[in-house]
């Protein structure tokens, strides 16, 4: 497809404006889904007066700004949560654009490969999957099945059918090949989780991790392959660490003012910082990869070899 610069920005704002369409459906599904309701009826309405809210008054950030913040039947503040949501996902996806779409090998001058704008689509749906993940977490500590069950399918399903859409090298050629990297990514992703969880659960004599970071960690896997998900899980405690710090920071002051402490002040949700350190490899693996990453997984390779006698490379 051939487009000129003008039409490139003019994309870019169309899929900005796209990503609040959807940040506005994941508000409704953040607040809907963990207490088993329907994302699709009834239609968004307020809930104190219960009456619908207009079309007008719905669309994206631009709505709320029009009613000030306030329900226009009765005057309930609406928090500024949901535009900023909508905002925050519409910049992702434009993000992404720019990393999968301008900054995409072409074949010419002006020429955008179907396959870039593909990946895009693949790219911006982990991300729908992951911010709903990420603020249900951050409300309730729990990251429904309905998120990551769904985003595992269609991680593994759509890396399948189209099997050169993943990040390199988990790219593959056949049906078969692609189904397999979604699988085996499924598997390493959840599965290193789970055991860390294990053994820190045991170690600590109570629960380390939620097992929805395992599931939610099998579906970054199914999406980018194994090696993305190794490298999210030992990269996301860097983006929690002053969240860590600051619940450090509270829990002490209670306890030298000898108030009383209660398990909130230890809990940290690392479903949000997972997602953001898969954000991130989504952000930077095209430089991240062949410049630090494929050596740090040499390295893995050599010394399987060396202490194992055996050679994973073929393997993976």
């Amino acid at each position: 497809m051939f487009v000129s610069w003008p039409l490139l920005v003019l994309l870019g704002f169309g899929v900005f404006c796209v990503g609040t369409v959807v940040g506005s459906f994941l508000n409704v599904c953040i607040y809907r889904i963990p207490w088993q309701k329907s994302v699709i009826w009834p239609a968004s309405h307020c809930p104190r007066c219960l009456n619908p809210i207009g079309a007008s008054d719905n669309i994206p950030i631009v709505g709320w700004l029009a009613l000030r913040g306030e329900c226009r039947s009765c005057g309930l503040p609406i928090a500024a949560r949901y535009p900023l949501i909508e905002a925050l996902v519409g910049l992702l996806f434009l993000g992404l654009y720019v990393v999968d779409v301008i900054l995409a090998e072409r074949e010419g001058w002006g020429q955008i490969p179907v396959s870039s704008l593909a990946t895009l689509a693949y790219h911006c749906l982990l991300v729908a999957l992951l911010v709903a993940a990420t603020f249900i977490d951050y409300d309730l500590l729990i990251i429904p099945d309905e998120v990551t069950v769904t985003g595992m399918v269609l991680g593994v399903g759509l890396g399948a059918a189209f099997p050169w859409i993943r990040p390199e090298p988990s790219t593959a050629a056949t049906f078969g090949a692609g189904l397999w990297v979604g699988v085996l990514g499924l598997l390493i992703g959840g599965g290193l989780t789970a055991s860390i969880r294990s053994s820190f659960s045991f170690l600590l004599r109570r629960e380390a991790m939620g097992f929805g970071d395992v599931t939610l960690m099998a579906m970054i896997g199914a999406f980018l392959g194994w090696r993305a998900a190794i490298l999210t899980f030992f990269l996301f405690p860097f983006f929690g660490l002053a969240h860590a710090a600051w619940k450090l920071a509270k829990y002490i002051g209670k306890r030298l003012a000898g108030a009383q402490s209660s398990s909130a002040d230890r809990e940290i949700p690392a479903g949000p910082y997972i997602s953001m350190a898969a954000v991130f490899l989504l952000f930077s693996w095209r430089w991240l990869w062949p410049l630090w990453a494929k050596n740090l997984f040499d390295t893995f390779y050599a010394l399987f070899w060396w202490s194992l006698g055996v050679d994973v490379g073929p393997m993976f």
